[in-house]
């Protein structure tokens, strides 16, 4: 019998310690279990206040009235960022500060006007091939610059299996034209595995859904989720994708590897997805070695995305050449395998950027720019004389 716990994952070093100073009288058992990781969130300033030395923007953020996105981080990922993050990256990525409150021009509640292609509650439909599903509004950790942050910033109903859910999978199978479903919210895994199972045994019962993907970021903010039972579930469910949310290198510690590494071993097929963050991951260097530690663990890289402009996001963002330069700058060093797509996803639907590489067309061809950035002559067949 599989256990329901992680109990044959690893703990790195850098988490015992973090443990045996903050948690103390945490069980190895407990520890390891997804469910006490959740019940025992930091989810106030005065549980976060004796384990970080908040700063004064922090502080100022938590005493602001009304937050913005729920805050909350399981015990674990807390020990990455303490004891593991060399600098304040993933601090950054969660922690409350004074600028998400200030509204800059070109924001707005909802960037990718995906509640105009809302046909019911739980589906939103901007592709004519594929559809989101958001079964649930929970997340383990709550990023600061998420793109569905109007989700958690106002008072809304639960998502409710019995009458949400179905009217969901109603309008997936009486549109024929859908072939691919992103199961998301929230994040999918932190439903039941009994729910889940459910919902997937619904989906796999429409002939035209050929695709199913499950968005989250679990395996790295809570691999104690990852469990032997959940993997042996979901493998029978394939073909099935798994959209991995991953920002920053040090994400990917003994315990993540051990999650990721299970997933893939059920054949799970597995990409990542990357918000490109000011002062956090804007870095050829800091990019290219999570791609290609990504790599290692059988995570195919796929996307990284510019930060979609939500309400108080101004201090996140990057400009569009800074995400240029890094796949200018990964092409030149590193496997075709380890870069992902770069894109953008303005209102009319996701755009992706690369570097100029066509420079201009020629009488007998086209002049290109290669991986080292030099422009070469390409005799084009269709011009070349037999």
């Amino acid at each position: 019998m599989t256990s329901p716990h992680f109990e044959s994952g690893p703990v790195s070093d850098e988490i015992a310690l973090f443990k045996a100073q903050f948690f103390p009288t945490a069980t190895k058992a407990q520890w390891r279990s997804w469910k006490w990781q959740l019940q025992h969130r930091i989810d106030s300033l005065l549980k976060l206040g004796p384990i970080l030395k908040l700063t004064d923007s922090e502080i100022a953020a938590f005493n602001h009235g009304q937050q913005r996105i729920p805050f909350a981080i399981t015990p674990y990922y807390l020990g990455v960022i303490k004891n593991i993050c060399q600098d304040d990256a993933l601090r950054k990525s969660l922690v409350p500060v004074e600028p998400e409150f200030k509204v800059s021009s070109g924001e707005s509640h909802d960037p990718l006007i995906e509640e105009k292609h809302s046909p019911v509650p739980v589906i939103v439909h901007r592709y004519p091939d594929r559809v989101l599903f958001l079964t649930t509004r929970q997340c383990a950790v709550y990023c600061r610059y998420c793109t569905r942050a109007r989700i958690f910033s106002q008072p809304a109903p639960s998502i409710r299996r019995t009458a949400h859910w179905k009217e969901g999978l109603a309008y997936i199978s009486e549109t024929e034209s859908i072939r691919e479903v992103i199961v998301s919210g929230g994040d999918a895994l932190m439903l039941e595995d009994d729910a889940l199972k459910w919902l997937l045994g619904e989906l796999r019962k429409i002939p035209h859904v050929e695709i199913i993907r499950l968005g989250t970021k679990l395996p790295v903010v809570l691999p104690q989720r990852i469990t032997e039972k959940l993997t042996g579930m979901l493998r029978s469910f394939h073909p099935l994708i798994l959209s991995l949310h991953v920002i920053h290198p040090d994400e990917l510690t003994r315990e993540a590897a051990f999650a990721i590494e299970r997933l893939a071993d059920a054949g799970i097929v597995i990409g990542s997805q990357t918000v490109l963050l000011k002062e956090i991951n804007d870095s050829t260097a800091v990019i290219q070695m999570l791609m290609e530690n990504l790599l290692r663990l059988r995570v195919r890289p796929y996307a990284l995305f510019q930060c979609d402009p939500i309400l108080g996001s101004r201090h996140f963002r990057t400009k569009l050449d800074t995400g240029l330069e890094i796949i200018e700058n990964l092409r030149r060093q590193s496997s075709g395998y380890a870069i992902p797509h770069f894109i953008a996803d303005p209102p009319g639907g996701k755009v992706t950027l690369s570097p100029k590489t066509l420079i201009s067309k020629t009488d007998t061809g086209y002049r290109l720019k290669n991986w080292r950035g030099d422009e070469v002559e390409y005799t084009d067949p269709a011009t070349d004389s037999p």
